[in-house]
């Protein structure tokens, strides 16, 4: 088959898709311009709707006016004056006056012949006697003007027993109506008609007047139906209309007691889609003539030259050199478009393959970082689980060595070797909450302006002691500067770097803890003449359990985590930590902090040392070793200790005894201990309940389950235990225990 013949061919396949888009476009066009006629026929019978709703509620305010005046309580010119008036105020009032419930007319604004006129066969009349309120009827005929008209009434009620004594009527004017519904923004060709409740038309437009006239049969079922909707209807003669999409709203749906149409006339609407379609085909079949005798000539001109060079450049890509192009620049015709469309497509792939190179090697570096990760945590892990079974490990042989007779000054220092152990261990598993907490991102810092003298104060009085036993010169330049901080967090962040500094530096040696301002704010300081830090070192004393100058993991030197909460903590708080340290003439760590507006400062309340207890304690706990110790040292202090094991020992226990103390652990293995605090409470109110637990930090709120009982976190010190216990009324100071 010739070229041009095939290019024809593939000519006529793509106007047959071009032609079955565009056939599928006129027709989509069609059904949404049918669904828009749909949405503004159904406005629009709203709109005339609401129209209705704003006559009707006119026509009730009127009435209601009238049947409150005085001058229609009378009989006589008084109230015929006083119609006329009304119906000269009001353009769309026919007429209007008042009729006995008799049906006999006593007033009206028309001259009548007094006791000649009555109104009982009104429908809307018998309607405002029957129910005692205000009423719309039908279309009739008014006696005295003989124009079509559509009544309304409202009772007149003896102010003494309520019964109705006479109505006030109106006529609506229909020629009023119908100029209302001309003034309304409606689409050209709108039909609107309106019915009472009987089928006879009260207005319509536009066209000439058929009011008075019964509806024909077909649209009489519409306003019979039972809620408002949309109907198509093919021409109707009666009204003189085309096709038309009619929406009704039958007199039952509405306020109104007018039964409502409103229709649209389907050509006219899709008038312009149907001129739009004939035009698009026009050019259709111009463009496909066109186009065929284009691509006679473009074949024959432009194609055969670059489809020599694609033909050339697949040869070569075949053969493996990516880099061969056709050179061709022009796009004057589709082959020419193909050529260059090659080249960027050649391109391309060699911009992929260089991309697809690049995220290789990110690939190979995440992979390496996450290697990297992965051995950290076991290092980091392995660390841990080293560094808690030491002082594990202590307590073991100080358990074999008290078990044994021994000296007491022999059992004094196992004592103390055991406090020691107990202390360390309950550092390093603070530590490693901390640690933990920093890394799921649960602590939330709360900033504040921050008194830098209470801060450094308190870091003072805490390290000087222990400075003083090392032989260290520890020098505090007060400052009473304030920044933005979390008080809490900043302290922690000092006492680690003061107590590393402290750590690390011979005997002999000073630190030095000063502030400075600076343009990027105020920095805290603290220098050492320590041991110095390697400059290819210092990012990596951040990390965890990375301690340089101690191999022999000396646990007085810590675990290895103090720097790396530091890190973590000054990155929450917004502080820049620095480090400038020379190997053997010691380091200096910086805090970079924003100075602020003086704020105020909270006293810390004092701890009482010891208590001597004479209370009745009751000890809730499951792990039989710890009841045991907390027994023993609350009987020391001189309470009366009762232990359950669980919360059903526990609840009968709280049943036949009192207690002032109730210790109970979170975690029982037949309940929660939240239960027996509750319960405890309840039975006495003045008994202080508080929940022992080890969950983490973040737990202790949702722990107590919104009971509001005092939380203490294991290990619990006996110092806490001294601080919960002093709201007791029966306690009374004694001397100290250990």
């Amino acid at each position: 088959m010739a070229l041009s013949t095939r290019f024809l061919l593939l000519l006529l396949i793509a106007m047959v898709s071009a032609v079955s888009v565009e056939l599928y476009n006129e027709w989509r066009l069609r059904r949404e311009r049918g669904e828009e006629m749909r949405r503004i026929v159904i406005a629009q019978a709203e709109m005339v709707s609401g129209e209705l709703q704003r006559i009707v509620a006119g026509m009730e305010q009127l009435l209601v006016a009238a049947a409150n005046a005085p001058e229609a309580l009378r009989g006589d010119a008084t109230c015929n004056a006083y119609m006329g008036r009304l119906q000269q105020a009001f353009a769309f009032v026919s007429s209007i006056g008042v009729t006995e419930v008799s049906g006999a007319v006593r007033c009206l604004n028309e001259p009548f012949q007094r006791g000649a006129l009555s109104n009982g066969d009104r429908r809307h009349i018998q309607l405002a006697i029957k129910t005692g309120r205000f009423a719309a009827g039908d279309l009739f005929v008014d006696r005295v003007t003989g124009a079509r008209v559509f009544g309304f009434a409202y009772p007149i009620k003896d102010a003494a027993t309520g019964r109705v004594t006479a109505v006030v009527f109106a006529a609506l004017r229909l020629s009023w109506l119908a100029e209302q519904f001309q003034r309304k923004p409606l689409q050209p060709g709108t039909l609107i008609v309106v019915a009472d409740t009987q089928g006879r038309i009260v207005a319509n437009l536009p066209g000439p007047d058929r009011s008075g006239q019964s509806l024909p049969d077909d649209w009489t079922l519409l306003i019979k139906a039972a809620a408002p909707g949309l109907a198509e209807k093919g021409p109707q003669s009666f009204f003189g209309t085309p096709d038309q999409i009619l929406a009704y709203i039958p007199a039952h749906a509405s306020s109104d007691a007018l039964n409502i149409l409103v229709g649209l006339d389907r050509d006219r609407a899709l008038r312009e889609v149907n001129a739009a379609s004939v035009r698009s085909r026009a050019v259709a079949l111009v463009a496909l003539g066109f186009g065929l005798l284009l691509t006679l000539l473009l074949v024959k001109l432009l194609i055969q030259r670059p489809l020599d060079e694609i033909l050339r450049v697949v040869r070569e890509v075949d053969a493996g050199n990516l880099d061969a192009r056709t050179g061709v620049r022009r796009s004057r015709g589709e082959v020419d478009r193909i050529a260059v469309a090659i080249d960027h497509l050649l391109d391309e792939i060699g911009r992929r393959i260089r991309e697809k190179q690049v995220v290789e090697d990110q690939l190979r570096s995440a992979r390496d970082e996450a290697v990297r990760i992965s051995a950290a945590k076991t290092d980091f892990l392995a660390a841990a689980s080293h560094d808690l079974r030491q002082p594990l490990h202590t307590l073991a042989l100080m358990a074999q060595v008290l078990s044994r007779p021994h000296q007491p000054s022999q059992a004094a220092r196992s004592v103390q070797i055991v406090r020691r152990a107990v202390s360390h261990l309950a550092a390093m598993v603070e530590t490693l909450v901390d640690v933990a907490q920093l890394d799921s991102g649960r602590i939330v810092p709360r900033m504040q302006p921050v008194h830098l003298a209470q801060v450094l104060s308190t870091i003072h009085n805490e390290f000087a002691a222990v400075a003083a036993e090392k032989d260290l010169e520890f020098t505090l330049m007060r400052s009473h500067d304030w920044v933005l901080s979390d008080p809490t967090l900043l302290s922690r962040i000092v006492r680690n770097l003061v107590a590393n500094a402290i750590k690390f530096t011979p005997a002999g040696g000073c630190v030095t803890v000063s502030c400075s301002h600076t343009p990027r704010g105020l920095v805290l300081s603290i220098q050492d003449t320590g041991v110095g830090i390697p400059a290819d070192k210092q990012r990596e004393i951040f990390e965890e359990f990375r301690q340089l100058g101690n191999p022999e993991r000396d646990r007085r030197k810590g675990i290895g985590l103090g720097l790396t909460i530091v890190d973590k903590l000054a990155h929450l708080l917004g502080h820049p930590v620095g480090v400038e340290s020379t190997p053997g003439a010691g380091a200096r760590f910086t805090l970079t902090m924003q100075s602020c507006a003086p704020g105020f400062e909270q006293a810390v309340p004092a701890r009482e040392p010891s208590l001597h207890i004479d209370a009745r304690m009751l000890v809730v706990e499951d792990d039989v070793l710890v009841a045991e110790a907390t027994a023993s040292l609350l009987s020391e202090w001189g309470a009366k200790v009762t232990v359950a094991g669980d919360v059903p020992d526990a609840i009968e226990l709280l049943k036949v005894a009192s207690y002032d103390v109730v210790l109970c652990d979170f975690r029982l293995p037949s309940g929660s201990g939240v239960d027996v605090l509750r319960f405890a409470r309840d039975r006495a109110t003045g008994t202080l309940c508080f929940l022992v637990t080890g969950d983490a930090p973040w737990n202790i709120e949702s722990i107590s389950g919104g009971g509001g009982f005092p939380v203490l976190r294991k290990p619990v010190a006996p110092e806490d235990l001294v601080q919960a216990l002093t709201p007791l009324s029966a306690l009374r100071h004694g001397p100290a225990h250990e």
